[in-house]
């Protein structure tokens, strides 16, 4: 077992990477990320959550065992996923892209589901994708996601309805966010002074940092995911939600953190009650706590699986 004390950088250093892309039918460019298992092991497939980018979670899964098969999917508007071309973003429709893509390259209808793990808003994209393509995951495990209550979703809606949702002080705060660094250390030192990153561990900062942007022309360095796009997630709302909630067969653990949003925990003890199928409980100190904790996380996530 790894002792905290004794973590270095270069266990959280995932090797053997595979670089994918994908255009579903009538859709966007995918972009992700695999490494090979065997045949045996289990498969698992990341969504990382808004404004970040599939390998924000490489260092947490490289502390999971080696012969287990790993997938990264970048959402669509983030890391090397193209931007979908509506004004506003559809939970469900990503949910929809993310499955298609998974289908055909994680080849499910031959090799078998895959076990979904999901931060924030990746988490609820997880749960949309498994109540609707129940083949696609024989598990989902949800990390702090953002399990927006019908208040809020009734309230976001209104808020969409009448335009009300661009005078938000998240969505413009957000939408007007730095986007534009000269280099890669001047981003990182800015970051890390941040309430938001501050905390993270320096290894996932740095791949975040190195995997969530692009190189221009003059050598600075710019966000893939275009403020505009993330802040107009933040004014969204994941339609059909509790539907999911309700109709899901497939077995759900839903981490909710000590330090979060207090909606999440709440929700997550509704969705509980409502579905047999839904466990929850409390873990990790705050919402990014798989940035901040990825060993705690890694080894909560393999207890969850090994528990079956």
């Amino acid at each position: 077992m790894i002792i905290k004390e004794h973590l270095t950088l270069d266990m959280l250093r995932l090797n053997s990477l595979q670089n994918w892309q994908y255009s579903p039918s009538g859709g966007n460019l995918m972009n992700g990320y695999t490494r090979t298992g065997i045949n045996s092991a289990p498969r698992l497939h990341f969504l990382h959550g808004t404004g970040f980018s599939s390998k924000t979670l490489a260092p947490l899964s490289a502390l999971l065992p080696e012969e287990w098969e790993l997938w990264f999917s970048d959402v669509p508007g983030h890391g090397g996923s193209e931007q979908p071309n509506h004004r506003m973003p559809n939970w469900q429709k990503l949910a929809n892209t993310i499955a298609d893509t998974l289908y055909v390259k994680a080849e499910v209808e031959n090799k078998g589901p895959l076990i979904g793990v999901g931060h924030s808003m990746g988490g609820v994209v997880t749960l949309l994708a498994a109540a609707k393509y129940p083949k696609l995951f024989s598990k989902i495990i949800l990390l702090d996601p953002v399990l927006f209550k019908t208040e809020i979703i009734i309230a976001q809606h209104l808020m969409r309805t009448t335009g009300a949702w661009k005078k938000s002080a998240l969505v413009r705060s957000v939408s007007n966010r730095r986007s534009v660094w000269p280099d890669i250390d001047t981003m990182i030192d800015e970051l890390k002074s941040k309430p938001l990153y501050c905390k993270w561990h320096p290894e996932v900062l740095t791949q975040f940092v190195h995997d969530a942007t692009k190189s221009n022309d003059d050598g600075s360095i710019e966000l893939c995911c275009d403020p505009r796009w993330e802040g107009s997630i933040f004014g969204s709302y994941p339609a059909g939600l509790w539907r999911a909630v309700r109709n899901i067969d497939t077995p759900v653990e839903i981490l909710a953190a000590e330090k979060s949003y207090g909606f999440i925990k709440t929700a997550a003890k509704k969705a509980a009650k409502i579905n047999n199928n839904i466990s929850w409980q409390i873990f990790g100190k705050r919402h990014c706590f798989p940035m901040e904790q990825p060993l705690e996380a890694a080894q909560k996530i393999k207890q969850l699986i090994s528990d079956g």
